[in-house]
């Protein structure tokens, strides 16, 4: 913030600049030129330091894509990247074309209904648009818990799905499966043997990094964020060999 003296055609004059930033903590610039007196440069500086001042107190509504992104950088935080990916490819195609410019705050319980039940593409399986909806309803309560919203539009919104038909291995498969897989030299059987014996899910598996396994404790451990860093291990020596 400054007042700088200047020449015009002989004639001083005053040049006030100031900065700030806003609600969402974008910077702002205000730059005025030609004030004939520094009085009135000073009057006009106290002007725009009070107007940055009210905008940065003012509470800035976010549109739906600039919320967005925001909420990806800040997940990227505590999640996995898979997770991060999930969120961008799965709202980013279905949900972020239809409502990029819209506020927020003017994304009503309706509208939630009509995108998930009637805009996205009709063959999406009930699985799916329970994803996309649970996706959107963290998006949302994100923007409550931050203030921006008083209420999350998804409340009350529900998606029947049927129970999933999963097919477990018996203790007999896993041992004819593994040693199936062993006898062929599959490129895939470290892999196997460590989701089998240890019940990691893929995104841990793929998660995991050399600082996880501990080779002199025969361990490997887990960080599940999801569930408030809870940590969990196995034995290295519980494994197939």
């Amino acid at each position: 913030m400054a007042i700088k003296q200047y020449e015009d055609n002989g004639k001083k004059l005053y040049e006030v600049y100031v900065n700030g930033s806003n609600g969402k903590g974008q910077r702002i610039q205000k730059r005025k030129r030609g004030i004939e007196s520094i009085r009135k440069a000073e009057v006009l500086e106290f002007e725009l330091k009070r107007e940055i001042a009210f905008l940065k107190e003012q509470k800035q509504t976010y549109r739906f894509g600039e919320w967005f992104n925001e909420c990806l950088n800040r997940m990227k935080i505590a999640h996995r990247p898979s997770t991060i990916y999930n969120y961008d490819k799965q709202l980013g195609k279905w949900i972020l074309p239809k409502w990029d410019k819209i506020p927020i705050s003017e994304i009503s319980k309706q509208q939630v209904y009509g995108v998930i039940f009637e805009e996205v593409d009709l063959s999406l399986s009930p699985w799916t648009r329970k994803t996309l909806l649970k996706m959107v309803k963290r998006i949302f309560q994100m923007a409550v818990d931050d203030g921006h919203l008083d209420r999350n539009p998804c409340v009350g919104i529900q998606i029947k799905a049927p129970d999933a038909d999963q097919k477990v291995l018996t203790s007999q498969e896993v041992e004819i499966f593994l040693r199936e897989a062993k006898s062929t030299n599959h490129r895939l059987y470290p892999m196997w043997v460590m989701a089998l014996m240890t019940g990691m899910r893929s995104g841990e598996l793929f998660g995991l990094k050399w600082s996880d396994i501990d080779f002199d404790g025969k361990t490997i451990s887990v960080v599940r964020q999801w569930t408030g860093r809870f940590q969990d291990s196995c034995r290295l020596d519980q494994l197939a060999s």
